[in-house]
């Protein structure tokens, strides 16, 4: 629902450029495959980039708590190889889960 970064031609454009790359390795020599191991995506539905639209269209999703819990889950990952949950549509009013119903994109970027 952001009108300012659409998401297929914002992340879902990067995703897949990031998941075709085949080229490049990191500094540790892992190389792409390693980073398409590690590669989530957590798709906000009813999410936007303008959080106080939510004052006027009070079916959007606040981003940024899932946005921080993502980031939360990052620094385990990083710091106690704790395991990431897969990609993910996170539904409205949902949060990130660990076995996510709905695996992968939003079918629906919105439902009211």
């Amino acid at each position: 629902m952001d009108a300012l970064l659409p998401i297929a031609r914002g992340v879902r454009a990067y995703e897949a450029a990031m998941l075709a790359s085949r080229h490049d390795r990191d500094e540790a020599g892992e190389g792409d495959e390693h980073r398409r191991m590690q590669y989530r995506l957590y798709e906000v539905q009813n999410g936007n980039h303008i959080e106080t639209f939510k004052n006027v269209f009070p079916a959007l999703e606040l981003s940024e708590p899932h946005a921080q819990r993502a980031f939360d889950l990052l620094v385990d990952h990083v710091e106690n190889r704790a395991s990431l949950p897969p990609s993910q549509c996170i539904p409205r009013g949902g949060a990130i889960a660990v076995s996510p119903t709905t695996p992968g994109h939003c079918s629906s970027p919105f439902v009211a």
